[in-house]
């Protein structure tokens, strides 16, 4: 898959894109490799890459928005567990460069080591690739979530916003049931009407739930 991804985005495989896929843990235990870097300073720019992109769509696509409102639906597509899921669905995960430790401590599928990476791998796109195409490919991916989040007014909190509306619909109340899986993730499995509605992890449990009520609203159409 990836090659195909980088034949789309006509990448090239460079040492940047390397670096890019290269977690500090191996890097820590192969001191003596100096022609290396790990992906942290491209997290860093990709980070604020992401940021700058995000804000500009929602600005120009939303100009009644008010600055809270921007902010909110920001921090929703931007948050840890959406960006560590991108990177899964392009499954940058399975070309990540970890050290023997963090591969036996499930490094490939930590929620916060998939986020840097897909961060680095857009860090590394801007610059290959420069922030015109970047912000292409990155929109392609984000886009849709944005405008759903919008739409169903998903930054009034998604627990809140669900509830809202199954209580306008006199449905019973969501249960959250939140579990430690071995990934040691919290994994949450929300049950409406004694049927599951959407199942999301997270490193705290209350990431965990968030992400399964917004699940929940994407999917609140079969009700």
């Amino acid at each position: 898959m990836i090659e195909q991804l980088l034949k789309k985005l006509e990448l090239s495989n460079s040492k940047l894109l390397k670096m890019s896929f290269t977690h500090s843990s191996f890097l820590n235990e192969n001191l003596s490799n100096t022609d290396l870097e790990s992906n942290e300073r491209l997290e860093f720019l990709g980070d604020s890459v992401i940021s700058f992109i995000v804000a500009e769509y929602i600005y120009e696509k939303y100009p009644n928005l008010t600055e809270g409102d921007m902010s909110k639906i920001r921090s929703l597509v931007v948050q840890r567990s959406s960006l560590a899921n991108l990177a899964k669905n392009l499954d940058l995960q399975q070309h990540m460069i970890l050290g023997k430790g963090e591969e036996k401590n499930n490094g490939r599928i930590k929620e916060s080591n998939l986020c840097d990476l897909f961060e680095s791998f857009i860090g590394c796109c801007s610059l290959e690739l420069g922030i015109q195409k970047t912000k292409i490919f990155l929109l392609e991916l984000m886009s849709y979530k944005i405008d759903s989040i919008v739409k169903k007014q998903m930054f009034n909190d998604p627990k809140s916003k669900l509830q809202e509306i199954l209580q306008e619909r006199k449905i019973p109340l969501p249960e959250y049931i939140t579990e430690m899986n071995n990934s040691g993730l919290f994994e949450t499995n929300i049950i409406i009407n004694n049927k599951s509605y959407g199942k999301a992890t997270g490193e705290r449990k209350v990431d965990a739930e968030k992400s399964a009520a917004e699940i929940a609203l994407n999917n609140f159409n079969i009700l």
